[in-house]
């Protein structure tokens, strides 16, 4: 911060009025600026501990699941399991597929620690002939927020 001295009669001109004005709103904004950060230096760490007491984890059975062959224009239903890793209940937020074909179904209730959990994936094969590889991502109270599971499907074309 700028110190601003009085001229010797002991006012001050219209000149360091001005600059004493613009130091002063500059100080108030930095120091305004300065108390925001780090008050949300000190809000994210609060968060980041209250955080960690919410997450947990999730581990499905495969990395890649295979939901095998069909007939283009079939529409598959399969479950995959998945297990609640961490120490606390896991609560799924939401699921969504790669695409509009890909539709996942999940558990609205918590699951427990070490319990199973299922997830229903509808895949609509209409117009999309050969070898597909299609995923889901699940955003839960994880580490990672969001987990993708795969699936693979051979759908034959319509002859």
């Amino acid at each position: 911060m700028v110190l601003l001295t009085q001229c010797k009669s002991g006012k001050k001109t219209a000149e360091e009025l001005e600059v004493q004005t613009f130091n002063r709103d500059s100080f108030l904004a930095n120091n305004k600026t300065l108390q925001a950060v780090d008050s949300a230096a000190k809000a994210s760490a609060l968060s980041e501990e209250e955080r960690a007491k919410t997450i947990t984890s999730i581990k499905f059975d495969q990395e890649v699941y295979d939901f095998g062959d069909c007939k283009e224009g079939e529409k598959i239903t399969r479950k995959i399991t998945f297990t609640n890793t961490g120490k606390l209940p896991l609560v799924i937020k939401q699921a969504y597929g790669s695409c509009g074909c890909t539709v996942p179904t999940f558990d609205k209730e918590p699951i427990a620690p070490g319990a199973k959990g299922t997830l229903e994936i509808k895949f609509d094969s209409t117009n999309k002939p050969g070898a597909n590889t299609k995923s889901v991502m699940v955003e839960a109270n994880t580490t990672p927020a969001i987990t993708t599971v795969n699936f693979t499907v051979k759908v034959h074309p319509k002859k």
